[in-house]
């Protein structure tokens, strides 16, 4: 198993008998006719910069399965209805699961309230209705993906019944996005091995973010954390620890 970086919160995992991708933003320097075609694609919410508005071109080169929060999918199935089928989207609120050539996927929930600025940039940018809440995390394979959060005590109190080895967790800290400080807390909340540091690159000139990777790489080395820092570039690949698992705990 591995997954592959592709810039602000979407990656392409490599997974047993399924190739899945999260949030497909792509942009440039990535191309999106040199990727492998993808069997799933997970949408976290509806927001611009995580790729439902590449939806019907997504499925016209690749016939894949969409997931994602009941709302979003009930827009989805408006705004396309001439163009991807009503057996292609599936819902998939906080709690829920599916499984798609053997693999189990968990939504996990998420804390992203909207701001003044949020809704300006999603109408400006994107001038779409998509919504942004509800916000989906999802687990699958001992991979996390939180999509857009800041901490909550419910995510740790959902993961404890989940082995976690990578989280993927955006720091970008400003726009209701966790700070580096709130990522490494989930991270260790949900003893995760790893952290791949996510949403923290400028979406447009106009809208950086207030931290990059290098402060979380400094967080980490002064509060001694047994989690491992993993700091992608756009492309790279980051194989799965050896032996990792990531079947929901039994239950007691």
């Amino acid at each position: 198993m591995s997954l592959t970086y592709l810039g602000h919160c979407a990656f392409k995992f490599e997974l047993p008998g399924l190739r899945l991708y999260t949030d497909p933003y792509i942009q440039d320097p990535v191309d999106f006719r040199r990727l492998e075609p993808g069997e799933v694609v997970l949408l976290s919410h509806g927001h611009f910069d995580h790729g439902v508005l590449a939806s019907a071109h997504l499925w016209k080169e690749w016939k894949c399965q969409f997931v994602g929060p009941g709302d979003l999918i009930e827009w989805m199935s408006r705004k396309y209805r001439r163009v991807i089928p009503a057996d292609a989207l599936i819902k998939l609120d906080h709690g829920e699961s599916t499984v798609i050539n053997k693999v189990k996927i968990t939504a996990v929930p998420a804390h992203h309230p909207m701001t003044r600025l949020g809704k300006t940039l999603h109408a400006v940018f994107a001038r779409s209705s998509s919504p942004g809440n509800p916000v989906n995390g999802y687990h699958f394979e001992g991979y996390y993906h939180s999509g857009d959060t800041l901490y909550s005590p419910v995510i740790p109190e959902f993961l404890t019944k989940f082995e976690t080895h990578t989280a993927c967790l955006p720091i970008g800290g400003k726009n209701k996005i966790a700070s580096p400080q709130e990522a490494l807390r989930i991270a260790e909340e949900i003893n995760a091995r790893r952290l791949v540091p996510m949403h923290w690159q400028p979406l447009v000139e106009q809208v950086p973010f207030k931290y990059q990777p290098s402060h979380l790489v400094k967080l980490a080395g002064a509060s001694g954390t047994k989690v491992q820092i993993c700091t992608l570039a756009i492309g790279e690949v980051l194989e799965a620890p050896h032996g990792s698992a990531g079947a929901a705990l039994p239950a007691l």
